[in-house]
């Protein structure tokens, strides 16, 4: 089977333990409710038990926890549940955390849905999407769920440059996650839908914050001057656009949004 694109190596992905980033995860912008309440109505079952890979904080695992019988929240950072533990709803009764990679993890099918937020791009794909298969339930679905907040437009702009000079993960570019586990014959897409917009007010501070939770702005990754640097930039960018009123802001706080996409599917062996 074709590999899949280099920037997505286990490798890079293994950045996500360090506990710098864990820590910078909680500033990025809540997923819509809209995608909450699809994955309910995808997740019904029976049973109504839903697996959560790549979960870190939980950002959906302790979402869903309220309207499921079992969520098992599956993620090889202890830092990340440590802190998904700690965030409102980390401790829901209904929600089982389990610091174990999806590849390897002890799993306690079956399952109505697999959900996938913003994770599945670093897992060894000929292993978890057998696995998927092997513990859904004969019409459950493997959920793919994409979080979006690079806009407005003239922020998205304004900002690729800054990011293309100062990544770290240097070989990046832009694929459909998707598209490729679709013509590796991994997925058959069974329903698509964008969720959103939905308000997201973060301070200049928080939005960087939200920057460094991701893996080529890490600060484990960057020395002291590159990500004062890194911050400037992004901060003189941000604020150029609020003067020339592109962002409105009010009490300090920036005036943006956060979108999603949900596609769902069939998960399959491959060939």
């Amino acid at each position: 089977m074709k590999s899949k694109p280099s920037h997505w190596s286990a490798e890079i992905g293994e950045g996500f333990t360090d506990p710098g980033i864990a820590e910078a995860y909680p500033h990025r912008p809540d997923y819509p409710p809209d995608v909450i309440e699809l994955l309910v109505r995808l997740g019904k079952g029976p049973p109504r038990a839903i697996l959560d890979v790549g979960c870190g904080t939980g950002d959906l695992a302790r979402r869903l926890a309220p309207h499921v019988d079992r969520v098992d929240a599956v993620d090889p950072s202890a830092a990340m549940l440590a802190i998904g533990l700690r965030l409102p709803g980390g401790d829901h009764p209904r929600l089982r955390w389990q610091c174990a990679s999806a590849e390897a993890g002890s799993l306690s099918p079956p399952y109505a849905m697999v959900t996938a937020g913003e994770s599945l791009h670093w897992m060894d794909w000929p292993i978890v999407f057998p696995r998927f298969a092997d513990v859904l339930t004969a019409g459950g679905v493997l959920a793919i769920v994409d979080r979006i907040w690079d806009g407005p437009p003239a922020l998205a702009e304004r900002l690729g440059p800054i990011f293309a000079r100062y990544s770290t993960v240097r070989h990046f570019r832009r694929v459909d996650l998707v598209t490729e586990v679709e013509n590796r014959g991994l997925f058959t897409r069974l329903g698509e839908r964008h969720c959103g917009p939905e308000p997201w007010r973060p301070t200049i501070q928080e939005y960087l914050e939200g920057r460094h939770s991701q893996r080529g702005f890490s600060r484990a990754h960057m020395d002291d001057r590159t990500v004062a640097e890194f911050d400037d930039a992004v901060g003189v960018a941000v604020e150029g656009l609020v003067q020339a009123g592109e962002i409105r802001r009010t009490d300090d706080r920036l005036e943006l949004a956060v979108e999603a996409r949900v596609v769902w599917g069939t998960p399959h062996r491959p060939d």
